[in-house]
């Protein structure tokens, strides 16, 4: 081990788990750069083992440094690049937690990694996987102005690992909803919990007035988290059920980096529509009532129409108070 590693007393009991274990070497496999850097293997490696101590697994040699020369500098294609992930004498797959960390300290070390860009992306993934097991890289140390990241335990940060999420992952908003029912069933929040369960969660544009006040957290475009169910269940939604709700899917939200949503809608899903039969457009419909075009029929009125009837036909009548009568007409 080189002297600016961190040295790390061996815990009894591992935190970092299989899972987190074999997503870090699915990760470092995928990069596609070598996992020893600009360095060699056996300078890596040599760093953090005593490559003569450990025995050979091919009995033409006598140590692991015999096996590195023949198998990774001799011929190259004996083995696959990431080897070393799966070899037991290196400790990586299932030894003490601390081997695996020093490794993956050596991986952003400045002598292997000087891109100091490469080696702050690479700590940030490495963070994301091991923040739920207790663990964070940190950067205390520099060296020509490149920082030196040492393992740190920190407080697990909880049932769920970060991933981007957009508008549309159905699958990724589902599983938003299961960490939020799992923090809820950790809290005894046992009715909002069960109320969860068959709910469906989308996202969508707020629509509502944009007030920027400094430390709200708003942007522009801000998002509601909507929450359909049965519509039957909408009297259960009462306020604090639903606070204690956002409460936990805020936090987990927050964790996915989408603070664009501000609040929880609950909505009821909307009834079954009938059947529709696929000809429905050749099906005869009942015809309508006959309609009588042009007749109107209203109440008798009394006005003399000027342009249809005869002056001749008007009488002057009345003591007082006289008025035409329209003799032919009767009024």
């Amino acid at each position: 081990m080189t002297q600016s590693e961190p040295s790390l007393a061996p815990r009894s009991t591992p935190r970092i788990t299989a899972v987190t274990r074999r997503g870090i070497f699915d990760y470092l496999s995928g990069e596609g750069g070598p996992w020893c850097g600009r360095l060699d293997e056996i300078d890596f490696l040599e760093g953090l083992y005593d490559l003569d101590g450990l025995p050979s697994m091919d009995s033409r040699f006598t140590t692991a440094r015999g096996d590195i020369v023949q198998h990774r500098i001799n011929n190259p294609l004996d083995l696959p690049d990431d080897w070393v992930f799966e070899d037991p004498r290196f400790q990586l797959f299932d030894g003490p937690d601390e081997v695996l960390l020093a490794f993956l300290a050596r991986l952003v070390h400045p002598e292997v990694q000087p891109d100091v860009d490469q080696s702050s992306r690479r700590v940030e993934e490495l963070n994301r996987l091991l923040g739920p097991d207790g663990w964070t890289f940190r950067a205390f140390e520099f060296l020509s102005g490149r920082p030196i990241y040492i393992p740190f335990p920190t407080p697990a940060t909880g049932p769920m690992v970060s991933l981007p999420l957009a508008d549309d992952d159905i699958g990724k908003l589902d599983l938003v909803l299961g960490y939020t029912y799992s923090l809820l069933d950790r809290d005894g929040e046992e009715v909002a919990r069960d109320l969860l369960r068959p709910a469906v969660l989308t996202l969508r544009r707020d629509g509502g007035i944009y007030h920027p006040m400094p430390g709200d957290g708003w942007t522009v475009d801000t998002y509601e988290a909507v929450l359909t169910v049965d519509r039957t269940l909408l009297p259960a939604f009462t306020k604090a059920v639903t606070d204690a709700i956002w409460q936990r899917l805020e936090s987990v939200l927050t964790r996915l980096q989408r603070e664009d949503v501000q609040s929880v809608v609950v909505e009821g899903d909307i009834a079954l529509l009938p059947a529709v039969p696929p000809d429905w457009r050749n099906q005869t419909a009942e015809p309508d009532p006959p309609v009588v075009r042009r007749l109107r029929i209203g109440p008798p009125t009394t006005e003399f129409n000027v342009a249809l009837q005869d002056f001749s036909d008007l009488e002057i009548r009345g003591h007082g108070f006289p008025y035409f009568y329209d003799t032919r007409g009767g009024v």
